[in-house]
């Protein structure tokens, strides 16, 4: 029986959950953290063309979009079009003519072949159902010689503050809502796709990106404006005060004097499609 069924049912739901959280994606830091160290490993030139795969609301296409410069060209795609909308209206408001923003489906891209320098898949690229399909379509987009760079995050991901937040769900018996980051949490695992994508000069550098919060409620902040929250909306007023209650008290324990530590351990991967660049 063929899997396309479930894999569209797949990306339905990644839309629909998109669309819910468009509004503080914003919020979240090392998603913020992660895109700009992507950037700077990647080293865009003055007029490169890029694309960034699983836009969400245009950081990195606007920060690549400010690197390129006039000359350059910014293609931002993301699945879900609330986060296109959003990252429109910021663009409106930033003013950076060589960025755009569409809609589109990583598996299956409307662009033309060898269009682009630079193709980024910053958070995102463990969200694809099929990531090996994903990067053989970044492959076809890119010119010969041009870059792919993704990144994944490492086991001790958000640990210990993710599982404490998953056994206060499940103390009030509700579902956990964390991103698949099991599927690139091991380097090798972000080698063999480059390979087995038909990327040659594949590095993946590992680099702890983790920071300190204030304190538990900006936790608590990043816990609502992320998948985590997920399980939160709808809740009536009264439990989700009291969840909220609980877990703060819980992080207590875990709040020092520099703050709360946020453990971030990230994979950056990059590979280049085989040829001379132009």
């Amino acid at each position: 029986m063929s899997e396309q069924p479930v894999s569209v049912d797949r990306k339905r739901q990644m839309m629909a959950t998109f669309d819910g959280i468009a509004a503080q994606y914003d919020v979240l830091r090392f998603v913020q953290i992660c895109a700009r160290r992507l950037l700077e490993l990647a080293e865009l030139p003055p007029g490169a063309h890029v694309l960034d795969v699983g836009t969400g609301t245009g950081l990195l296409a606007m920060t690549a979009g400010e690197l390129v410069g006039p000359t350059g060209r910014v293609v931002g795609v993301d699945l879900s079009p609330v986060m296109v909308a959003a990252a429109r209206q910021k663009l409106t408001a930033a003013g950076i003519p060589q960025v755009e923003f569409l809609q589109g489906d990583a598996e299956h891209l409307d662009l033309p072949d060898g269009t682009f320098d630079t193709v980024f898949f910053a958070s995102s690229l463990f969200f694809v159902p099929d990531m090996s399909a994903a990067l053989r379509e970044a492959g076809r987009l890119l010119a010969p010689g041009g870059c792919v760079a993704f990144t994944g995050f490492g086991e001790s991901f958000f640990h210990p503050l993710r599982e404490l937040w998953e056994e206060r769900l499940r103390q009030h018996h509700l579902p956990t809502a964390n991103p698949p980051i099991q599927r690139l949490a091991d380097p090798a695992v972000c080698r063999h796709l480059l390979s087995e994508a038909g990327f040659v000069q594949v590095s993946v550098q590992s680099e702890q990106i983790g920071y300190y919060l204030p304190g538990a409620e900006q936790r608590w902040h990043e816990i609502a404006a992320g998948l985590e929250g997920l399980p939160l909306k709808n809740l009536p007023a009264e439990l989700r005060e009291q969840i909220h209650f609980e877990h703060m008290a819980e992080l207590a324990a875990f709040t020092t004097p520099q703050g709360l530590w946020i453990d971030v351990p990230t994979h950056f991967a990059l590979g280049r499609k085989s040829g001379a660049h132009p």
